[in-house]
């Protein structure tokens, strides 16, 4: 049985959404029955993301599926919320995701921001990853300051009881500097657990990446022609 994954990051910005799809696009590559979610989207772009991976998965599953909490606001969802008046619906949420669970082999779930991002009262991104009961994926940003978000994001996750899959980091600069550089093993050492992959800078250029996290994560499955 493959193992469904919660996909959160070090802050807003870091490259989940990219990340996400990369890994839903190779695995529905390689011949398996993977979606991904957005189960909550604050503002237009967060929306887009969730029509990327309806897009990627062919229109099987409506919008509204993987996507379950729209708010208009670009902003943390508990104040987003409060805003337009509305009150997150977690129970929602969680029928959608054992909506996709019970008909796809990998479901990707990808958090709003970092795991202390509030969606309601002292209801955090970090309770909704534990009710799913889904390991979490960290995707940090490659380059300086990278290790106290990451080393800060992966021991809050093991405080709230949340198993860390690994780390993937995201180049979202294109540099080549020391930091860069050393970021993968420093914080191997730190966290002690999996650096899975770095995703290098540019659109083009993560599918090989994507693959080895694949390898890794979810076994070197057969690939299509």
């Amino acid at each position: 049985m493959l193992q469904n994954i919660f996909v959160t990051g070090t802050d807003t910005g870091v490259g989940k959404t990219h990340v996400t799809a990369l890994l839903l696009a190779e695995l529905r590559r390689r011949g398996v029955r993977a979606a991904a979610m957005k189960p909550i989207a604050c503002g237009r772009d967060g929306r887009r993301d969730a029509e990327i991976y309806a897009r990627s998965m062919g229109g099987e599953v409506a919008v509204d599926v993987l996507n379950p909490v729209y708010l208009r606001h670009p902003l943390a969802p508990s104040v987003a919320a409060k805003l337009e008046r509305k009150r997150i619906d977690v129970g929602r949420i969680v029928k959608c995701y054992r909506q996709l669970a019970a008909d796809y082999e990998v479901v990707l779930v990808e958090g709003a921001g970092g795991l202390m991002v509030p969606v309601r009262g002292n209801y955090f991104v970090a309770s909704l990853a534990r009710e799913l009961g889904l390991p979490v994926l960290v995707v940090s940003r490659l380059g300086l300051g990278t290790i106290n978000h990451t080393v800060l994001t992966v021991r809050q996750a093991e405080a709230e009881g949340l198993a860390v899959a690994g780390i993937v980091l995201n180049d979202t600069l294109g540099r080549a500097g020391l930091a860069e550089q050393t970021n993968p093993r420093v914080l191997a050492e730190l966290c002690e657990v999996k650096v899975l992959g770095v995703v290098p800078h540019g659109r083009r250029k993560g599918a090989a990446a994507a693959g080895k996290i694949c390898d890794v994560m979810w076994g070197k499955r057969q690939r299509r022609a």
